[in-house]
Parts: structure tokens; C-alpha cells; sequence
């Protein structure tokens, strides 16, 4: 039985981290319980002014877009000397250009966050604001724009795990888990500062595998197969 899994997980991390991640959405109603834990009545949502937690905020987004022009950059020199760097051929960049596009990009700050209308937790009444709490698979009018759902900080975070898909095999799994600790690591920051619900940071981190998972498949699977 064991071995069997260890198999399965080694040729569809993919599927387990996105099954990890939907298990914790299904928790979105410890919500209001998770993001109460940080915030203290009459005063707010002390972290948000935590000087380690607001560079996280601020620069982790930037490094991890900084590591995505690395990798266009040395696409780019490989060009130039006609010979590989690192390994970044076109279909690599084209996933990592494709997923950042589509899953942090497009579909969380085109299309669910000005959109979904659900308030952010610093917002709602139960934490001192005047907006209600609405679930997460509920379309709101809560907010106006860049709203809760989905978290942005946690969906670039997520995306960091589309690196494990070019890893050796042995590796992908480890890796993959690894990104998606990651992200809900640094998801968990903008819940403490009363900027996101767990279900917001889960969530983000649902789409971005997905999406990176579909891509892999279709762009490095196919490109690999013989």
C-alpha cells in the first residue's frame, strides 16, 4: 500500500497538492474563527503595523517576479551564444510566462478580486468595519474593488511551485509541496494583518496549482513526449 502511493505521489504531485488544498477549503468556515485569533477588540489587527511581516508583504512579491526575469534573462543569453543556459528552453519559458499570466494574472487580479465583491476581514463588522462576512463561493457587494477573494500575495507565493514542475521526477513532489508550504505561509502574513481570510489564501492557492498543472501537461508533458 505504501509503496504503491509513494509511486503515485512521485507521477501526480500535482493532483495531491491540489486535493491538499481543496481538503483546507473546505474549512472556509473556521474563516472568521482563524482571522479572530490575530485581531484584538478596540485596537484592530496589530500585525498589520509588524515591521517583518509588512516587508514580507512588500517585497516577496517582487523577488518572486525578480526570479521569473532571471530565467527570461538567461532564455535570452542562451540565445544570444546559441547554446542552452541552465536549461531554459522556449517551452519553459513559455509555462512560466503562461502560469504567471494566467493564474496570479488574469484570473486572480483580472477576474476574481475587482469582481467577487467579498470584504476583506479589517472590513467586516465582527472586526470593528461596517461590511458583512459573506463564504467564499459567494458573490458579494461588499466591496467595491481589490476585494478579499482571492489573496494576490498568496497567489504569486503559490506560483513559486511551478518551478518543481521542472525538476527531475524525483524531485517534483518534494517541490511541489515545498511551494505550496510556501504560499500558505506567506498568505497566512496577510491574515494576520487582517487582509485576507484563510478560505481567500486556500483558495488562490487551489487556481494557481491547477492552472500550473494543466500547463505542465500541456506544454513540458507534451514537449517530453516522444
Amino acid at each position: 500500500m505504501l509503496p504503491r502511493l509513494a509511486v503515485n505521489l512521485r507521477e501526480h504531485p500535482s493532483r495531491w497538492a491540489a486535493g491538499f488544498l481543496l481538503l483546507l477549503f473546505v474549512f472556509w468556515r473556521v474563516d472568521i474563527d482563524v482571522s479572530r485569533a490575530y485581531y484584538i477588540p478596540g485596537t484592530g489587527f496589530t500585525w498589520s503595523a509588524d515591521g517583518l511581516l509588512e516587508f514580507v508583504r512588500v517585497a516577496v512579491p517582487d523577488v518572486i517576479i525578480g526570479s521569473y526575469v532571471v530565467c527570461v534573462l538567461l532564455w535570452v543569453a542562451g540565445l544570444v551564444k546559441r547554446d542552452l543556459v541552465w536549461r531554459v528552453t522556449p517551452p519553459v519559458i513559455l509555462y512560466l510566462t503562461l502560469t504567471l499570466l494566467l493564474g496570479p494574472g488574469l484570473i486572480v487580479e483580472a477576474l476574481l478580486k475587482p469582481n467577487w465583491g467579498r470584504a476583506r476581514p479589517k472590513d467586516i463588522a465582527e472586526f470593528g468595519g461596517a461590511a458583512a462576512y459573506t463564504p467564499p463561493w459567494q458573490v458579494a457587494n461588499e466591496c467595491e474593488h481589490n476585494c478579499s477573494f482571492v489573496s494576490g500575495h498568496a497567489a504569486v507565493a503559490f506560483w513559486v511551485a511551478a518551478y518543481a514542475m521542472l525538476l527531475p521526477a524525483r524531485l517534483r513532489a518534494p517541490g511541489l509541496f515545498a511551494g505550496v508550504l510556501f504560499g500558505l505561509a506567506v498568505g497566512m502574513v496577510r491574515v494576520m494583518q487582517g487582509a485576507h481570510f484563510f478560505s481567500d489564501v486556500v483558495g488562490a492557492g487551489l487556481i494557481v496549482i491547477l492552472v500550473n498543472a494543466l500547463l505542465a501537461r500541456l506544454i513540458l508533458e507534451r514537449k517530453a513526449a516522444p
